[in-house]
């Protein structure tokens, strides 16, 4: 592994634990502290997905090739300021500012993180740089909520998104160190991005990857804003096990992700993706109509297992059928779908929640699970 690919990983690792330190509890800081009501916090949790899915193509369109170091440290800045909001808001709708501009530094670093794991490496190694990075991301995903565990026996929940903050200087420095390093970016034709480029990108078979992405999304957007309050007034859960919860969910993500990098060579896109898509929606609908806590984490770890498979897999399918002088673009194409599912997500079970119980909208997502199950067949045909 090269030293800018190894400053990647390390910038993407922290990068993450920053958001996912308090992910867990931010539908219930929402709820609990800034006093919003249980539609609000859908809506709130949703803000972030909306201004990514508008701010990604558009950013992307602007990353030349003399700036696209410049504008990534200028979305690990946003993470920073993003999250001293977060912090400092007093009611939640001065969070959902917040949440707005945490969702433009969305849009900004993961799209580039993940065009740089396949750009500053030879394109032979494209697929296990991606890999390596989604792993990266996973180990985020999981470390992240284990100190949080550890850190809310110390700390208030308004403390546990100042611990965020700090967390997100370190990332500062060590971006700002990647860049230093100027890593060699291969293969890369900025030229003036046209209409019909971004048509071709737009074709049924180089979406089909991104629409199986978006299905799953909704699932995972649905998860992450209203599992947490399920487990909180179903069960009663105390903050620390819900994000004792959501570690254990993570470390399961980082676990698949860490073993399908090992395989990479062994990939068979059809079986995987097939599993994963079972995974997800048998997992969503036990969690959503669990009778205790224990069938709720169950379902909650066989949406995790979903979780570390889809992202790696599409990913890497993307960069397969999008050239590397279109990647970036294709890239943020691929994660505003990612963008628009996890909108969706809340604002489904949101509305659902007007005639029916939280238990059972949160169920209901499963259907798009089983969409995305149906769509497997012609996605892996891109692969051929």
């Amino acid at each position: 592994m090269s030293s800018p690919e190894r400053f990647l990983d390390y910038v993407s690792f922290l990068l993450t634990v920053s958001s996912r330190l308090i992910m867990p509890v931010l539908p219930i800081y929402i709820y609990e502290v800034l006093g919003a009501s249980k539609q609000e916090v859908g809506a709130i949790i949703s803000l972030a997905a909306v201004a990514s899915a508008f701010t990604r193509i558009p950013s992307s369109i602007l990353v030349m090739r003399g700036n696209i170091l410049r504008i990534f440290v200028f979305g690990i800045w946003l993470n920073f300021m993003a999250l001293l909001g977060y912090a400092l808001s007093t009611n939640p709708w001065v969070f959902g500012l917040f949440r707005v501009l945490h969702g433009v530094s969305f849009a900004l670093n993961y799209t580039l993180m993940l065009s740089l794991a396949s750009l500053i490496v030879r394109p032979d190694q494209a697929q296990r740089s991606i890999m390596s990075y989604a792993a990266s991301i996973a180990l985020g995903f999981w470390v992240g909520p284990a100190l949080g565990v550890l850190l809310s026996f110390f700390l208030s929940l308004r403390m546990l998104m100042f611990a965020a903050v700090g967390i997100s200087l370190a990332v500062i420095f060590l971006g700002w160190t990647f860049t230093r390093n100027e890593p060699r970016l291969s293969e890369i034709y900025y030229s003036k991005i046209e209409f019909p480029v971004i048509k071709t990108l737009l074709m049924k078979p180089r979406l089909l990857p991104a629409i199986l992405y978006f299905l799953y999304s909704i699932v995972i957007g649905g998860i992450m804003a209203y599992a947490p309050l399920k487990a909180r007034l179903s069960f009663e859960i105390e903050n620390q096990l819900v994000i004792l919860i959501f570690t254990g969910y993570f470390f399961i993500t980082y676990i698949t992700r860490t073993i399908l990098s090992r395989r990479v060579s062994r990939i068979n896109y059809a079986e995987f993706l097939r599993f994963s898509m079972a995974s997800c929606a048998i997992g969503v609908l036990a969690a959503g109509l669990a009778p205790n806590v224990w069938v709720f984490i169950a379902g909650i770890y066989l949406v995790a297992i979903a979780h570390g498979l889809t992202f790696p897999l599409t990913a890497a399918m993307t960069a397969h059928i999008i050239p590397p002088s279109l990647r970036i673009l294709g890239n943020s194409i691929y994660l505003t779908f990612w963008d628009v599912g996890n909108l969706l997500g809340p604002l489904i079970i949101a509305l659902i929640l007007y005639f029916t119980s939280l238990s059972i909208a949160l169920a209901m997502t499963a259907v798009f699970a089983v969409l995305a199950l149906l769509l497997i067949g012609k996605v892996v045909k891109v692969m051929a």
